[in-house]
């Protein structure tokens, strides 16, 4: 996780009242180097079976299958000038 991912995930989890357990939820389709598409979404706790991915007191939520399809790889976000964020999944360097 980047520092940037980092800072959008705590404000996107204040602004939605999460408490200290909560975090961002990721979902993966497909493989990353395949362009595939994932979803994320505030979520108060972990589903069963998850993986937690943590930075920083940042928590990320991840099917075991997800995490282990993003091994090797950085979650990052872009702001847009409206505010929104779009989160990148990019290779480490």
């Amino acid at each position: 996780m980047t520092a940037a991912a980092t800072e959008a995930i705590n404000q996107l989890t204040a602004s939605e009242n999460v408490h200290a357990e909560g975090g961002l939820r990721l979902t993966l389709d497909g493989l990353p180097e395949d362009g595939a598409a994932f979803a994320v979404d505030v979520a108060a706790y972990p589903s069963a079976g998850d993986d937690i991915v943590a930075a920083g007191g940042t928590q990320v939520f991840l099917a075991r299958e997800t995490r282990v399809r993003l091994a090797g790889k950085t979650l990052d976000v872009r702001k847009d000038i409206n505010g929104h964020y779009t989160f990148l999944i990019t290779a480490t360097p």
